[in-house]
């Protein structure tokens, strides 16, 4: 059996390129996911750890985009109740995109009504797998809502060209792509099926070329401004984060702790009835929440000056890279 290598973020590096730019800050890292356009390619990941409402509002103010968590462990009419108050507050806070993440399970018409009529302006179908029958059927219910709603359809999480195309072809705006390299994520370890992070979003961003309406979403494994530069770089039109955000003042507090746990997680889920793919971890508090999101904008701001790129199209097509040793790691964090 060969096969060509796959890569993680740290298998790679950019290339620095002539410039003519004056100052780091001037490159536009202006994204679009279909019609929505976000002034910073950076979204908060769908986490009951990661984003409720305060999330919603500061990454709206910072040109991002917040989904808001599910709770799968509420029965259906008390998540959904749930979920439209917050989505309200966000919105009389003033927040203009706001998302919401949904399960591809019961009454997903209704649901998504609601969230729609309460001011959201992006759903996200969430699974672990979603390349699966029941996503598609949910798909073509939630596309169909679009012929009365201006809304974004997201969906994932799938890693192979194949599914991306094929939620291209079902009218999907923006795929997460990324099946198992989260920091709470256990998949990989308890399934043994993956893909490598850095390879799944060229290859996903590749194949769906002639669909231009539909965009890629690098989910998971971001640990670093320069994992979203290089997501960015690789085609993904923006880069969602958890664990970067994890601890900091917005994310909710659970049990009276500040924590990161995946959504597959026991503690999540609830569930004995299927092996765990997730774990949580205590974080402490992080600090200010804004300040983190306006370091990775100044760091992809950065990355793309470091390039000699004005603007993310030019990043996509002047910047050449380097595979590298396993020692580049070593070689690349800071010395003591």
């Amino acid at each position: 059996m060969t096969q060509d290598r796959k890569l993680c973020f740290n298998d790679i590096l950019l290339v620095p390129q002539y410039s003519t730019l004056d100052s780091r800050t001037t490159p536009d890292i202006t994204t679009h996911l279909g019609h929505l356009e976000l002034r910073a390619p950076i979204i908060s990941a769908p986490m009951d750890s990661v984003t409720g409402k305060y999330m919603l509002v500061i990454m709206d103010k910072l040109g991002g985009l917040g989904i808001l968590t599910r709770h799968i462990n509420l029965p259906d009419d008390e998540e959904l109740a749930m979920q439209v108050r917050e989505i309200q507050w966000a919105r009389d806070q003033g927040a203009i995109n706001v998302g919401c993440a949904v399960g591809i399970k019961g009454d997903i018409d209704r649901k998504a009504q609601s969230l729609l009529n309460a001011g959201c302006n992006v759903i996200c179908l969430d699974v672990a797998h979603g390349d699966h029958k029941k996503m598609y059927e949910a798909i073509k219910i939630i596309v169909l809502l679009q012929d009365n709603y201006h809304f974004i359809v997201m969906a994932g999480n799938v890693c192979t060209e194949e599914a991306v195309i094929k939620f291209a072809k079902h009218g999907v705006d923006a795929i997460k792509v990324g099946i198992g390299p989260g920091a709470a994520c256990t998949t990989r370890i308890i399934t043994g099926f993956g893909y490598p992070q850095m390879s799944a979003i060229i290859e996903c961003s590749n194949s769906i070329k002639k669909y231009p309406q539909t965009t890629i979403i690098a989910d998971g494994g971001i640990r670093n401004s320069g994992d979203m530069v290089k997501s960015l770089w690789g085609g993904a039109s923006a880069c969602m984060i958890g664990y970067m955000l994890a601890g900091t003042n917005a994310t909710p507090r659970i049990d009276g702790k500040k924590v990161y746990r995946g959504m597959s997680s026991r503690a999540v889920s609830g569930r004995s009835d299927i092996a765990p793919e997730g774990v949580e971890i205590e974080m402490g508090d992080k600090g200010e929440t804004e300040e983190v999101v306006k370091g990775c904008i100044k760091g992809i701001r950065s990355g793309l000056a470091m390039g000699g790129a004005k603007n993310l199209t030019e990043l996509r097509e002047n910047i050449k890279h380097v595979i590298v040793s396993p020692l580049s790691m070593e070689e690349t964090m800071p010395k003591s």
